[in-house]
């Protein structure tokens, strides 16, 4: 197997490093996944920070403004970096959504959660009907990575597998919004601060895991 962008693209999606026609989950690529240490940091501090000052001051302006300062912060950083810019933009998107409902007019400071729910809605769906039409999108990132285009659908035990793996995730994005949608609605933003960072890196690291010993056996196959 031959290095391409294609196939390090979807090795990436998956977690995976894929280099010298070998794939393989190890520490480096797991840790890449979620974005590195600083990527780590980035997914957990500003929303941490949001709850924290929220609790000791009961104050949602200075709650956003420090949280939002953070993101700010690591977005400049991450730019620095060589950050790819559409990810940068997505970046600033996401900030500026997270700044203006729990300030708008009529807002709450739990809304300062929505635009997560916004992204673990579209992954969810996304998911959802890939699954529905029978082209689970694990099977299509695993295709590209092993050069087989489509050819894995011919293969029922195969695309069963691949089906089991989207079904994870399906379960990772749905029980996030089945967790956290609730104490939303209820205003325990304090809470839900605490879940949104406890049901994030971890679960979505563990996911990871999980979806390599399901395929592993499919790559190991084709090397």
């Amino acid at each position: 197997m031959t290095e391409d962008p294609k196939r390090q693209n979807a090795a990436a999606k998956l977690g995976l490093n894929e280099a010298d026609g070998k794939i393989s989950l190890n520490r480096q690529s797991l840790l890449s996944a979620v974005g590195g240490w600083f990527g780590i940091v980035e997914a957990t501090v500003p929303a941490l920070v949001f709850v924290s000052v929220l609790s000791l001051s009961k104050n949602t302006v200075a709650a956003v403004i420090s949280a939002v300062s953070l993101s700010v912060f690591f977005l400049v950083a991450q730019i620095i970096r060589k950050k790819p810019l559409t990810q940068a933009i997505a970046g600033a998107i996401g900030i500026g959504i997270s700044a203006f409902l729990p300030l708008r007019e009529g807002g709450q400071p739990a809304d300062y959660f929505i635009q997560g729910f916004i992204t673990n809605s579209v992954y969810l769906f996304v998911l959802l009907i890939s699954l529905l039409v029978r082209w689970p999108l694990i099977g299509v990132l695993v295709g590209v990575l092993m050069g087989k285009g489509t050819s894995w659908r011919k293969n029922k035990a195969m695309t069963r597998r691949f089906q089991v793996a989207t079904l994870m995730w399906i379960g990772l994005f749905g029980s996030r919004l089945l967790v956290q949608v609730p104490l939303y609605l209820a205003q325990e933003t304090e809470v839900l601060g605490i879940f949104r960072v406890a049901m994030g890196v971890p679960l979505y690291a563990l996911c990871i895991w999980f979806t390599w010993l399901l395929i592993r056996s499919v790559l190991n196959e084709r090397q």
